[in-house]
């Protein structure tokens, strides 16, 4: 198999998820530690595989709007440690939600950090993005300061922090 990285950083490489991909994907959103930051509707292997499947999905969609994209080590592109996404669809033109979701074992350690300095450039220039909206779990402090660190503010909160950046 034949992995193709979109960009790279120091230590990265984020690519286009493959089938390969699923059963790391399930098992980072099984693990505990990862978990609790999820609301009990975005729990479990059933759900983890159905969003699996709609990352897989939005590969074949013309034209693509929604880039759920995996993350790698640079230098084992075929291992899974996460994923990153700029997601266009339904939203207002320049506009994109953006996540990120690395296992726990990269947390605490700037990879977060590394991967959003490198995507949000891509998807800037890419699709001519002004505007980045994304949310965070109330009890994630992490998640909030990397945000913060991405440039993005809070503008409101319910069940989850939401934040916003305007680039343009």
């Amino acid at each position: 198999m034949s992995i193709a990285g979109l960009m790279t950083t120091d230590r990265f490489m984020v690519r286009e998820f493959t089938e390969h991909d699923r059963e790391a994907f399930i098992a980072c959103h099984m693990d505990p530690e990862f978990s609790r930051f999820h609301l009990e509707s975005e729990r479990g292997a059933a759900h983890a595989s159905s969003v699996f499947d709609l990352f897989l999905l939005w590969q074949r969609e013309e034209p693509r709007l929604n880039y759920q994209l995996a993350v790698a080590p640079r230098d084992d592109p075929k291992t899974y440690l996460g994923n990153v996404g700029v997601r266009m669809g339904g939203l207002a033109p320049g506009q994109a939600d953006l996540g990120i979701e690395l296992i726990s074992s990269c947390w605490g350690n700037g990879a977060a950090t590394e991967i959003m300095a490198a995507i949000l450039p891509w998807a800037t220039r890419r699709f001519g993005l002004t505007t980045f909206i994304a949310e965070t779990a109330i009890e994630n402090a992490a998640a909030e300061q990397l945000a913060r660190k991405t440039g993005l503010r809070q503008f409101s909160m319910g069940e989850k922090r939401m934040w916003r950046s305007d680039r343009g």
